[in-house]
């Protein structure tokens, strides 16, 4: 399958081809059309034609700038993924080469997070013990860094463990082996629901699926709907 920067890539290839087959038509019909000529009142707009053609490989243009600023960002990615090997899961705020990425939180980045933490507690030792030399100018020190970055991970762990150890019940099991909920792979413990839009149920502890309070249900429609799921669940 191909990745996301190649279809990236092969649709802006499919952008710059048709607007390259359209600007030969443009001066084609151009060509036809007598050096001067004015549109006569009561018959065809002889330029109408070349008027929307114009208009359509300006808008292809507009799609081919936009496609190469997605490429940019897309390989921006590619680049921060390979120097952060441990990284699978990626947060990108922005659209182009400038865009900011950084490690999403997410279980299938707990080796990562594990490898900073070590990396984050050597750093912080080595200021320690400079700082212990009484330096004119002191070393910054991690602490604050550290403890975010434990309860990230003692967060990620909890949510792996709960989705693995978690026994579920037959009605809940068949939710998730009808297609009705589908599980989110970077934080497990969310079953997102089908045909909702940012909709999630959670397993408690008898393995029964109950309304997120990350992602609850907001209009009356999609309450009702969460309210027969659960209740055909039951």
């Amino acid at each position: 399958m191909a990745t996301k920067l190649e279809q990236a890539k092969g649709k802006l290839e499919r952008l710059n081809n048709e607007r390259t087959s359209l600007g030969i038509s443009i001066r084609e019909d151009h060509a036809r059309i007598p050096f001067g000529q004015p549109n006569i009142i009561g018959r065809r707009d002889i330029y109408k034609d070349v008027n929307r053609k114009q208009a359509k490989s300006i808008k292809l243009l507009k799609e081919a700038e936009k496609q190469e600023l997605r490429i940019e960002m897309l390989e921006k990615v590619e680049t921060y993924k390979e120097e952060n090997e441990l990284i699978k899961d990626v947060h990108i705020v922005g659209r182009s080469s400038y865009a900011n990425v950084g490690a999403r939180t997410s279980v299938n980045n707990l080796d990562y997070f594990r490898s900073k933490l070590e990396e984050l507690v050597k750093e912080n030792e080595e200021a320690k013990a400079y700082n212990k030399t009484k330096p004119a100018i002191k070393r910054r020190t991690k602490g604050v860094e550290i403890t975010k970055l434990k309860n990230k991970i003692s967060m990620l762990e909890d949510m792996q463990e709960k989705a693995e150890k978690t026994e579920l019940s037959d009605k809940t099991k068949e939710l998730i082996e009808n297609g009705d909920v589908n599980q989110w792979k970077k934080k497990p413990i969310y079953y997102f629901v089908k045909g909702l839009k940012k909709v999630a149920l959670e397993i408690d502890g008898n393995g029964e699926f109950i309304i997120s309070r990350m992602y609850p249900a907001r209009g009356e429609e999609d309450k009702a709907f969460i309210r027969n799921l659960l209740e055909e669940e039951n």
